[in-house]
């Protein structure tokens, strides 16, 4: 029963892209996450895998570096992008640590507060 269970929760319909826009949360308002741009890594830099793949990276997992053939290889989630930039499956693997480029800075917005002056 629990083999049914992990492969249902793989099996995931491909979500539409959500608005890159600040949300409330807990009465705050909180940033969004960044929107990551289309990488490219060459066969060399991803594991279990031929020729280049184009990516729109999803998660990194920053805190679990994977030792593998003498170098730190990082578990990442992305979206395949075709040659014409159409959004493909959804694909977890193993990037060269080196090659998986810092995220983009979350900016916050400035929230101005007005205050009322004493008469």
């Amino acid at each position: 029963m629990t083999e049914l269970v992990r492969c249902h929760r793989e099996q995931r319909p491909a979500r539409p892209p959500q608005p890159r826009a600040p949300h409330v949360r807990d009465n705050r308002l909180r940033p969004s996450s960044p929107a990551w741009p289309v990488y490219e890594f060459a066969e060399s830099d991803y594991c279990y895998g031929i020729g280049p793949i184009r990516l729109r990276l999803e998660r990194v997992n920053w805190a679990q570096p994977i030792p593998h053939e003498g170098d730190f290889w990082l578990g990442v989630r992305g979206v395949v992008i075709d040659r014409f930039g159409r959004e493909g499956a959804v694909r977890e693997m193993l990037i060269r640590a080196a090659r998986v480029p810092v995220p983009p800075a979350c900016k916050r917005p400035r929230l101005r507060v007005l205050r009322s002056t004493p008469v």
